[in-house]
């Protein structure tokens, strides 16, 4: 599962990592230290000409066949095991690819009475990209683009914290993924393969609960006295 995640990430970040070229876009990249679904993110995928580059899409897809785009807070993750086969996603897994890049994401883990939520990040806050399929809904006049990250087995360093995870996409592989010609087995055993990090963790303010409270600070690690009490 994946219900949150943070993007802190600049133009400069996002063309060395995906190796792009040109200018930045003309919408502008917004910080995320708490994004969540129906919101718009930064996406890498593949134009016209076969070329990377990124686009702004709102998170949650909307099927082309949809009569409503409110489905779309329903389709915020597609599981890897059946991304090929579901019909909300099925044709967006053929040939609509994209790459979500991820400062990091949240889980809750019971305590006690309440939730408490952690902040997962790749080892050294090294940008994680996502994979993810993405669709154009067009019923009201003005196309949408939508996305849906997809989940997978946890890797053993998350599993005590959840027993799924984003499936993580390694940089020699954003070819393969982005490539609407892959062998569809080459994708399947790509996002149903967890990605093994190394990550790292700590727990943070339930004021991440909130999807108001966008600042940098509730991705602090909490004190252990912090832990005992309530944040």
């Amino acid at each position: 599962m994946c219900g949150r995640f943070t993007q802190q990430i600049s133009w400069r970040e996002l063309r060395d990592l995906y190796l792009l070229s040109g200018e930045p876009p003309t919408t502008g990249i917004e910080t995320k230290f708490n994004g969540a679904p129906t919101q718009d993110f930064v996406v890498c995928r593949l134009d016209e000409e076969g070329e990377r580059t990124v686009a702004i899409l709102r998170w949650g897809l909307v099927p082309f066949w949809a009569k409503d785009k409110s489905i779309g807070s329903r389709l915020i993750n597609a599981r890897a095991e059946s991304v090929h086969s579901k019909p909300s996603f099925r044709n967006a897994f053929r040939s609509r690819r994209c790459l979500v890049p991820a400062s990091g994401w949240f889980e809750w883990i019971q305590s006690g009475a309440r939730k408490q939520p952690f902040y997962i990040s790749l080892a050294a806050r090294k940008p994680a990209s996502f994979a993810a399929v993405w669709e154009c809904w067009d019923r009201e006049g003005e196309p949408m683009e939508t996305f849906s990250i997809i989940t997978t087995a946890a890797s053993s360093q998350l599993s005590n914290l959840h027993h799924r995870q984003p499936a993580v996409v390694p940089m020699g592989y954003f070819d393969d993924w982005l490539d609407p010609s892959t062998n569809s087995n080459t994708l399947r055993d790509l996002v149903n393969t967890p990605n093994e990090g190394p990550y790292e963790y700590h727990a943070v303010s339930t004021r991440v609960n909130n999807v108001r409270n966008n600042e940098a600070d509730i991705l602090e690690p909490l004190s252990e006295q912090d832990l005992l009490g309530t944040t």
